[in-house]
């Protein structure tokens, strides 16, 4: 046995941890060299002078991928009370609710507030889920001018700064990752601080400061990668659909290594006053999922960064890896009762084409991270389609967990996604439940 099956099987939990360092220290009395540990002592950590060179590309055709999954080896994140993702994970742990007022270092909400949902201009709803230290960004470490740092969108330092400790968590260094066939897809929605700008009369932004393309392409710029760079806007679902394009692009051999990921941010009334004037919000700013008091989401703000590869690729590089995408699909309403309304029928045709094709059965599925907005409609549409493919393929009740981040932290928009896979992967990481 060697010092990788021992991990393998700490992994798969067949040895105890203490047994699995006992084996390691014989092998290494006897001149065994064991792989370099990750901070969690889960994993094998790449070596950044091993990755010097682009790996060669281990067959790029379409055939040579058919039921290839992918791994997800490296991630980072910002949520609302949460700098990193370990606190991210202290705080679903210890179910902290971290929605507060809208403070007034944003804007003055007392100015905009009527409770009265009719109000036009006004806003009912006066909470959010905040990012702190928005404005904290060093522009020399990413090669940036401080004039053009300070018309930046603060989206674009925010998501640049993730990426990059996506990267180094997954154990790839810039000149590693240089010269990389490496894509970027970037779930990215609003574009408020070129409307801040002008109200204070800072001028207009720059075409690079505020640009949805511009964002996604800085950390490729700033690392000399070499895959497509694509801003990604479908709404809420942004950072899941850069997700599955990415997961597509590698099994079509068309790049070797992805990140994807989303960043959300609420700088302006605007956004608050459109969405209040939808009755989107809950009054009370509170996401209460699956609840019969639901009644509206409450605006969140967020980034997160994933870091993929093939599994084949990932695991003969001995990346860390946090989890595997067995499968994953997009599909639209169509013609049906409401451009922004969610669509039964669509979701249950979706859920059962990608269980049939990536040959997945439901009974097998222990958990459900729901978009769970908070919706009296949403959240009904959810479950039923849901229980509809389930009972298709299983008579078993009571044995599938539903939650969802959002009643945490908000709903974060084009990091919605994200935020939720790195909340499902967290579990998986610390070996818990993910109902919270």
């Amino acid at each position: 046995m060697n010092p990788q099956d021992i991990l393998r099987a700490l992994q798969a939990g067949e040895v105890s941890l203490e047994e699995a360092k006992k084996e390691l220290m014989r092998m290494r009395t006897a001149g065994v060299r064991p792989p370099e540990p990750r901070a969690s002592g889960m994993f094998p950590r790449v070596r950044p002078t091993e990755l010097s060179q682009p790996s060669v590309s281990r067959g790029s055709s379409h055939e040579t991928r058919r039921g290839e999954a992918i791994a997800i080896i490296g991630m980072s994140g910002r949520y609302p009370d949460a700098g990193d993702l370990g606190r991210y994970w202290d705080n679903l742990v210890h179910a902290r609710n971290s929605i507060r007022e809208i403070p007034r270092s944003r804007w003055d909400v007392d100015r905009y507030y009527d409770p009265d949902p009719s109000q036009k201009g006004k806003v009912y709803c006066r909470r959010i889920g905040l990012l702190d230290d928005i404005e904290y960004f060093d522009p020399f470490f990413f090669d940036i001018s401080p004039s053009e740092a300070e018309r930046m969108d603060p989206q674009h330092r925010i998501f640049l700064q993730e990426a990059y400790k996506a990267f180094e968590d997954a154990g790839y260094s810039r000149r590693s990752l240089s010269d990389r066939k490496c894509g970027v897809y970037l779930g990215i929605m609003s574009n408020e601080y070129g409307m801040m700008l002008f109200k204070n009369q800072e001028g207009t932004a720059s075409t690079t400061s505020n640009n949805h393309a511009i964002a996604a392409a800085r950390i490729p710029y700033f690392l000399n990668l070499k895959g497509p760079a694509i801003p990604i806007d479908t709404a809420c679902s942004s950072s899941l659909v850069a997700t599955h394009l990415a997961c597509q692009s590698l099994l079509h051999g068309e790049i070797d290594m992805a990140l994807v990921g989303g960043v959300t941010l609420y700088l302006t009334p605007e956004s608050y006053i459109s969405m209040c004037s939808a009755r989107m919000l809950s009054p009370d700013g509170q996401c209460k999922t699956l609840d019969n008091s639901a009644d509206g989401f409450v605006p969140g703000e967020g980034a997160g960064a994933l870091v993929l590869k093939r599994l084949s690729d990932a695991e003969a590089d001995h990346d860390n890896i946090y989890g595997v995408i067995i499968g994953s699909g997009i599909n639209q309403n169509g013609n049906s009762n409401g451009i922004t309304a969610p669509h039964k029928k669509s979701q249950i045709e979706l859920e059962r084409e990608i269980y049939d094709k990536y040959k997945i059965d439901p009974e097998t599925i222990s958990y459900v991270e729901m978009h769970g907005t908070g919706s009296r409609l949403g959240d009904a549409i959810e479950v039923e389609a849901l229980t509809a493919v389930f009972k298709e393929k299983t008579n078993r009740k009571n044995y599938c967990a539903l939650g969802s981040v959002k009643s945490n932290i908000g709903h974060t928009s084009a990091a919605s996604g994200v935020a939720s896979v790195q909340k499902v992967l967290l579990c998986l990481e610390h070996k818990s439940s993910c109902q919270r």
